[in-house]
């Protein structure tokens, strides 16, 4: 693919300028014409033309026309550009910009006729030397990736082909391998430029697996851009190849390597998909059967572990990631199957042993105790997963370690209420363990324990009932009046509401449950009540 920008650099005489219509630089050039003195204006455009306009000339095809007219009926039949000779009013440059239409002015002294021969013979000239050289990279890198090369030997030997820094990025941004020398001035981490916008471009674009969508992006630095292309794989984008250097180097060569790089990375990936989708599938039949109980005997489980390459170790640790803001959004596609994939890579970048499975809409993380700090580890982990989900923030629960396989049921148990409880207590929470439930970790041994609903009736029945016919807001503001340490004033503040209308309805609240306030055992009934109900709600 040829594009304007191209042309602009390699065929266009040197004091060309860009007027207007930037957006469309990337637009493929296929062909050159110019504008004719008689109708029709242009000879037959079949799309993808860059037309050679010379201002003066248009009253003489029409006394009715100018160059917005001719630009706006020459976009509308598929031209993608035009270059002029002569001066250029303001709203062909608008029409341009709102058009997309690259409009380009020659130098003064440039002669229209030769200045399209040219282009007509770059034009022919790139097409033969780039479907050789094309032909050439497609065979050696496909090759590399037919032989089990992998992603990383590909990016290697197209930065050593192209003689520029090339990178082979995840489909979370992360730079997987990276290769060649970047331009002094590139920066710290340039690969991390631009990955909001590559994402939309990937995401808008139609991905073919032989020929992916290729787009130049900026990197903020005066000079240098970077190529990228998507790799297409069978269930989604699998990552981005890219090459980076001065704007002048980024031919159509960098093009055409990075697009077959891309589609050679995907055969490499796909085929390392599948036999991750059979792993996966083991383990996470393994971790089902770890996490419900549901095995014969500790015997056959350890079987089971030894020939999926599990090691648990003596004592193990559950970790359990959902996103934390469930109810506000639907879990993002492709989740929780992407989060497993970035657990995995996060445990393999720590050296963790560990298991990761999807199970009930969660990612479950099985980690032998006593390898890390879990509190910043599991930090950590909520990121990538976060990465991978796009940016749907997510928290992670934590148990306890338990001893021996049947340990690992009953830690997942608590890293769940840790999550619930936690998520419950303080909505922007990212990490939370079991330990750190307090109270809460008494109140969810019993919660099923028909005492503990009685109690709760009996204490704060009356004021769930009013509450729940819509009546009031009683229960939420004895809660905070507990939490502000029984000052009316701070309720007010809490709560934003005033002094008065929090007095009104603490004395709702004595009226409704029969209570005195003032009390100190009722106070703490209350207060249990309040936790128990949290617990209970939490607990579903």
């Amino acid at each position: 693919m040829i594009t304007v920008k191209d042309l602009w650099r390699g065929a266009l005489p040197a004091g060309t300028e860009l007027l207007g219509g930037r957006g469309g630089l990337e637009r493929q050039v296929d062909w050159a014409t110019s504008l004719r003195t008689r109708p029709p204006a242009f000879e037959a455009i079949k799309g993808g033309e860059i037309a050679f306009i010379a201002v003066r000339s248009i009253k003489l095809l029409d006394e009715r026309l100018d160059l917005t007219r001719v630009l706006d009926s020459f976009a509308g039949k598929g031209g993608v550009a035009a270059a002029v000779i002569g001066e250029v009013a303001d709203p062909a440059v608008e029409l341009a910009d709102r058009l997309m239409l690259p409009l380009l002015r020659l130098p003064e002294q440039a002669h229209l006729a030769d200045v399209q021969q040219a282009t007509t013979r770059f034009i022919l000239d790139q097409r033969t030397a780039l479907h050789d050289r094309a032909q050439e990279l497609q065979t050696e890198l496909m090759e590399l990736a037919l032989n089990g090369a992998g992603p990383a030997g590909i990016v290697e030997r197209l930065a050593e082909l192209l003689g520029l820094p090339c990178a082979w990025q995840d489909e979370s941004g992360e730079v997987r391998r990276a290769a060649g020398d970047l331009p002094p001035s590139a920066g710290d981490r340039p690969w991390g430029a631009e990955m909001a916008a590559i994402r939309r471009f990937a995401d808008s674009s139609a991905v073919l697996a032989a020929n992916p969508p290729v787009r130049e992006f900026q990197l903020g630095v005066p000079g240098i851009a970077r190529v990228v292309a998507p790799i297409p794989l069978r269930d989604g984008i699998g990552g981005f190849i890219s090459v980076l250097a001065y704007e002048s180097d980024l031919g159509q060569l960098a093009r055409l390597g990075c697009a077959r790089a891309a589609s050679a990375c995907a055969i490499e990936l796909d085929r390392e998909r599948a036999v991750l989708a059979a792993r996966d599938d083991l383990e996470g039949e393994f971790a089902t059967a770890l996490l419900t109980g549901a095995y014969s005997s500790e015997g056959s489980m350890l079987e089971r572990a030894r020939r999926v390459g599990a090691s648990l170790g003596d004592e193990s640790v559950v970790m359990v990631v959902r996103p934390s803001s469930r109810t506000l959004a639907p879990d993002p596609q492709g989740w929780p199957e992407s989060g497993v994939r970035s657990a995995q890579r996060w445990a393999q970048r720590r050296g963790l042993r560990v298991l990761a499975a999807a199970h009930q809409g969660a990612v479950v993380v099985i980690a032998a105790s006593g390898q890390t700090d879990l509190r910043r580890a599991a930090a950590e982990l909520a990121a990538d997963c976060r990465g991978v989900a796009g940016n749907l923030p997510m928290a992670v629960g934590i148990g306890r370690p338990k001893h021996g396989l049947g340990g690992v049921h009953s830690s997942h148990r608590e890293a769940e209420q840790a999550l619930g409880m936690g998520l419950k207590l303080d909505a922007t929470a990212v990490v939370v363990s079991f330990v750190d439930l307090g109270l809460h970790r008494l109140l969810y041994s019993v919660a099923q324990h028909p005492e503990l609903h009685e109690f709760l009736r009996d204490s704060l029945g009356a004021l769930i009932a009013y509450d729940e016919k819509g009546s009031g807001d009683l229960l939420r503001t004895l809660d905070a009046f507990f939490r502000c340490h029984g000052s009316p004033t701070e309720t007010a503040q809490e709560l934003k509401l005033h002094r008065n209308t929090v007095l009104y309805r603490l004395r709702r609240i004595e009226e409704v449950g029969r209570l005195r306030l003032n009390d100190p055992d009722t106070r703490l009934n209350l207060q249990l009540c309040l936790r128990i109900r949290d617990v209970l709600q939490a607990a579903g």
